[in-house]
């Protein structure tokens, strides 16, 4: 994992989030083949994905939504609070469409993403 600080890169700086390693693992692989992206983070909580973007900007969490502790609905609770500048676009990534009403009231951007969403 490379941290967050640094050197203005060209491209997106994202985390992403889930708390099942199988699952961060491939979302990490898929977000690393996309070209607008320029740094990918990997956290396995939501406290250890808000200390991230505490300490850096983030453009875009690609959080899982069942966390233990903290979990992915919470993190973008916290994250509306965020000045829209500072504030990351989410991306829900969960198998559970149930929560799809919930991640939309939780300001959650569509999953079709391109250069307009960010």
């Amino acid at each position: 994992m490379s941290g967050l600080q640094g050197a203005p890169q060209r491209g997106l700086r994202v985390l992403a989030v889930d708390d099942e390693a199988p699952a961060l693992s491939e979302l990490t692989f898929l977000l690393r083949q996309v070209p607008q992206v320029a740094e990918v983070v990997a956290h396995a909580s939501g406290a250890d994905a808000l200390r991230a973007i505490g300490a850096g900007h983030v453009d875009a969490v690609f959080l899982d939504i069942r966390m233990p502790g903290l979990s992915g609905l919470d993190l973008a609770q916290v994250l509306s609070r965020f000045d829209a500048q500072h504030r990351p676009q989410i991306v829900f990534v969960t198998a559970y469409d149930q929560y799809a009403l919930r991640a939309f009231d939780a300001n959650a951007v569509d999953n079709h993403i391109d250069d307009r969403n960010f």
